[in-house]
């Protein structure tokens, strides 16, 4: 019989589009129906009326094209760009600031620093100095990946979005394509400062600084790496809601990535803020004996916190002078108490994977098996893959011209980028995996 209503959706037939149906008349000799012979000109039975054509709604192939207005639209850049610029300029007139307050205790230092030189460093730049003179020339490097430096990054990149981005927010798929926007915006930005802030100083003023010259500049390419990452994962977490958690596996699971590292690294910094109050000999361990005020110590506390949680997650480190890893923490000359607070970073990280693995089973652990594991297992890798690209520091870097030895005594505090992404995988995932047997949500 003739269908008045689309079994797909209810919608009339006649009101269907022609070019979304397609007719294909059946390939028969006798009716269906009645069993009475039909010819290939009917399509109806002149006897009973039967339908003889079958009936389908298909969709064409369309060869997706995207042209850069698309792309401008994805990832909503004039709103997007327009917050990435806002946050800039807040961290810009910081910078003036903080140029205005370290002139005043250093002199000369006008024609060296600027304030777009102070915002790159406060977003972990790495600064590249080369120094000239009549004997020859030297070159160092200088990572700026001390975490403190970041916070006021992320405070203008929160602001910033709850100015413009909040209110805009519907769907999961608006936070992750608002976060990509601000990261490209925010990265794109620091790319082109990086360019435009190279400094090369020619030093003619009498026969005794005849030519002697210094040159630093901003590596663009880390900058806009780093810009992105500053960029993306603050403007994930404001503007993710709990709401928010059942429109997307892969987005959520990568939310419970960032809890997780959240979690582990606030609980490390108590602990060693504690310990320091305690008993700061560890510092004497690690050769940093001599951060004795408080701002000093606060500075160094945050920057120790990642080092020691990603150390808790199996991953080798550099600290001040010493290359800590499971295999030579028994073996090392450090404290007593530095060596206990090591282990225990095995423990807490232990927990925290543990507990992160058994909610996740509790949601998704029957109908999609090992598979949440994998992917917060991953996220979690590359989570600690960004601190390693982040936070790395270079310290005691000598500027003298006529020395080469600065390289051999530049001490670098960090962990390789590579090596930690595998190793957290293999680990979390390990962990994860005994999360979701034992399960103890459940």
């Amino acid at each position: 019989m003739y269908n008045n209503y689309s079994k797909i959706n209810g919608v009339m037939t006649r009101k269907t589009k022609n070019n979304d149906i397609k007719r294909r008349k059946l390939k028969i000799e006798n009716c269906p129906k009645c069993d009475r012979h039909i010819y290939d000109i009917d399509i109806y039975c002149k006897y009973c009326g039967f339908n003889l054509e079958e009936t389908s709604i298909y969709t064409k192939d369309v060869t997706v094209s995207w042209n850069y207005k698309d792309i401008i639209n994805y990832f909503n850049m004039p709103k997007t760009l327009i917050t990435a610029t806002f946050a800039t300029f807040i961290l810009f007139i910081i910078s003036i600031l903080g140029k205005n307050i370290i002139s005043d205790y250093i002199s000369n230092i006008d024609d060296l620093v600027n304030p777009i030189h102070i915002l790159l460093g406060l977003n972990l730049g790495s600064l590249t100095y080369y120094k000239s003179t009549m004997m020859g020339w030297s070159g160092n490097e200088l990572k700026l990946g001390l975490v403190v430096f970041a916070i006021l990054p992320i405070i203008s990149i929160a602001i910033s979005n709850l100015i413009f981005n909040k209110k805009n927010i519907k769907n999961i798929k608006d936070v992750f394509r608002n976060s990509l926007g601000v990261g490209i915006s925010y990265g794109i930005i620091l790319f082109i400062l990086a360019l435009i802030s190279r400094i090369k100083i020619n030093y003619s003023y009498n026969m005794m600084q005849y030519g002697y010259a210094n040159q630093f500049s901003f590596g663009a390419l880390g900058m806009a790496i780093k810009g992105f990452i500053l960029g993306f994962l603050p403007t994930y977490v404001v503007l993710y809601r709990r709401e928010y958690e059942d429109d997307n596996m892969y987005l959520e699971i990568f939310k419970r990535a960032i809890n997780m590292l959240l979690v582990g690294y606030i609980c490390t910094f108590i602990i060693i803020f504690i310990l320091t109050i305690v008993d700061k000999s560890y510092l004497y361990s690690l050769g940093m004996s001599s951060y004795t005020d408080i701002f000093s110590k606060l500075v160094i506390i945050a920057q120790l916190s990642v080092y020691i949680w990603s150390f808790g997650n199996f991953v080798p480190v550099s600290i001040g002078n010493k290359v800590l890893s499971f295999g030579n923490l028994i073996s090392s000359d450090l404290y007593s108490t530095i060596n206990l607070m090591l282990i225990a970073m095995f423990f807490l990280s232990t927990l925290v994977i543990i507990v992160s693995a058994c909610k996740l089973e509790s949601k998704y652990g029957k109908e999609k098996g090992i598979k949440p594991i994998i992917l917060m297992s991953s996220f979690y890798a590359i989570l600690i893959g960004t601190l390693s690209i982040t936070t790395k520091l270079m310290l005691n870097v000598g500027t003298d011209g006529l020395s080469f030895s600065n390289f051999a005594t530049a001490s670098v505090m960090g962990f390789g980028l590579i090596e930690s992404m595998i190793i957290t995988f293999i680990y979390s995932f390990v962990i994860s995996l005994m999360g979701y047997k034992l399960n103890i949500f459940n």
